[in-house]
């Protein structure tokens, strides 16, 4: 098992843990990587050298001050999110009360959303992008892709999330600076409830920089 912590050098992070290991976006990475790409994707670096990497049987991804965790209030652990995993198919984080197209709309990415649900469409069927659409107006969003599966399960959404990402970029010749990291966060969800796969709602805990205070979870 292994869960990605993505930030920067310049970042704090909780303790190391034994199935954490830190990915660090400013650190050059060996072998198949997408680094250079990184004002565009952000955390997405971590997910696309996870795809190309990691050969552990679960994966996931955290962020440096964001993390999964049980009812305690303590970091999510190994043998908790095996349990999990044997009746759920993903583990993420909602927010009730809010929507992709309202989030995206507060970001000031309205364009390049109905942009990338056009390509969808163009892509994958009138099927799907109905689907995923009517996610994104429904009453939650799923934030900061954020999650953890089995690698096989993770290994289909990477293949089609970083296909769809990469006509986009050819399409908009990267115009806008995060909109990929963006486009993923909203897209995961649709796509894992489009296939099938049930999902398992966790809380996490978010921190400010200094990890001396706790923020809200849509934060």
């Amino acid at each position: 098992m292994k869960i990605y912590v993505v930030g920067s050098s310049r970042d704090k992070f909780l303790p190391s843990h034994n199935i954490r290991e830190k990915f660090l976006i400013d650190q050059k990475h060996e072998g198949d990587n997408i680094d250079f790409l990184n004002p565009w994707y952000c955390e997405l670096t971590g997910m696309y050298y996870m795809w190309k990497h990691c050969n552990d049987d679960i994966v996931g991804l955290e962020h440096y001050r964001r993390y999964f965790v049980n009812k305690n209030n303590q970091l999510l652990n190994e043998n908790e999110i095996r349990t999990i995993l044997e009746t759920n198919d993903v583990i993420m984080y909602r927010y009730v009360g809010c929507n992709s197209m309202t989030h995206m709309k507060g970001a000031g990415k309205s364009k390049e959303f109905a942009l990338s649900l056009a390509l969808l469409n163009a892509k994958y069927g009138e099927q799907m992008s109905k689907f995923f659409y009517n996610n994104f107006t429904g009453n939650y969003v799923y934030l900061g892709n954020m999650f953890i599966c089995k690698k096989e399960i993770a290994d289909k959404f990477f293949e089609f999330m970083f296909d769809l990402l990469d006509s986009f970029d050819k399409e908009h010749k990267f115009q806008t600076p995060r909109i990929d990291g963006y486009i993923c966060e909203y897209f995961m969800e649709p796509w894992f409830e489009y296939n099938g796969y049930k999902i398992y709602n966790c809380e996490r805990n978010v921190y400010n920089k200094e990890f001396n205070q706790k923020l809200p979870n849509w934060a």
